[in-house]
């Protein structure tokens, strides 16, 4: 699917902004099958196959930005990443601050295992999340699982989520050996509850961006590689296309999913 240039706030009404610049996209990749990621912004959430990223403007007053991995099948996998993302859509207004913002996570995922006790052929669907409150006073950043979320400033890469893997899953360059998560939304035949990860940090400024992501990303194109994209290419549209044809370029052998969002020039 693709969709034409449009201009978002968080409540979804229509707006004539200069507050964040957002390019959004998600695909099945290469290999799979199906997609079972699903991306948010604002209040749209996106699942399927895109042609081309999605771009979207956002008020300053506040953007929320989220990328979720479905587990468990695409059926049940695609079921759940579109299940996390609408309950916490509805939940914007409690992702202000790190207390409740990480009730507003847990009872995401409580609200997955209720589906699963509705519908059998669910049991045990779950998924990864990682998303970015964006405003005038706090980017606040949250995740479960191995979805990521970067901060770019300075042209140094840095991640602000935190990867719920264990140790040995990775080797001594950081690249993955394994892609077993040490917790996820669901996943699991019985509640199980999360800690969030959540990180607080200053205002995002002129000159710098967000990328949420998928590990369809992350697992074939190095920091240096999104690090020079996002550095080189300032329109977020331009720098999640190029990002995406990396990952295609090296295989696109899981589900991607991109979001960046910058700060929108005057």
């Amino acid at each position: 699917m693709s969709a034409p240039q449009s201009k978002l706030c968080c409540s979804g009404e229509a707006i004539n902004s200069n507050g964040w610049s957002i390019a959004a996209f998600t695909h099945r990749g290469l290999v799979r099958p199906n997609n079972e990621d699903a991306i948010a912004v604002g209040t749209d959430v996106l699942t399927g196959d895109m042609i081309s990223p999605v771009i979207m403007t956002a008020p300053d007053d506040c953007c929320l930005l989220m990328v979720a991995d479905g587990i468990g099948g695409h059926a049940r996998g695609a079921m759940a990443s579109r299940a996390v993302l609408d309950y916490l859509v509805t939940a914007a207004h409690r992702i202000s601050n790190p207390s409740s913002c990480t009730e507003a996570v847990e009872d995401a995922n409580q609200d997955l295992y209720a589906i699963m006790q509705q519908h059998d052929a669910t049991l045990g669907m779950g998924a990864t999340v990682a998303g970015a409150l964006l405003s005038p006073t706090v980017l606040l950043a949250f995740n479960v699982g191995d979805s990521r979320c970067y901060l770019l400033t300075a042209d140094r890469l840095i991640q602000l989520s935190h990867d719920d893997v264990a140790d040995e899953a990775t080797n001594r360059s950081g690249h993955r050996r394994s892609h077993a998560i040490t917790q996820s939304l669901g996943g699991s035949s019985f509640p199980v509850a999360v800690e969030t990860h959540i990180n607080v940090d200053v205002p995002l400024k002129l000159g710098e961006a967000i990328l949420l992501c998928t590990d369809g990303l992350t697992d074939l194109v190095s920091d240096d590689d999104i690090t020079h994209a996002l550095t080189r290419m300032t329109d977020p549209g331009l720098a999640t296309r190029h990002l995406a044809a990396l990952a295609f370029r090296h295989g696109g052998h899981d589900n991607i999913s991109i979001v960046v969002a910058r700060r929108a020039r005057a």
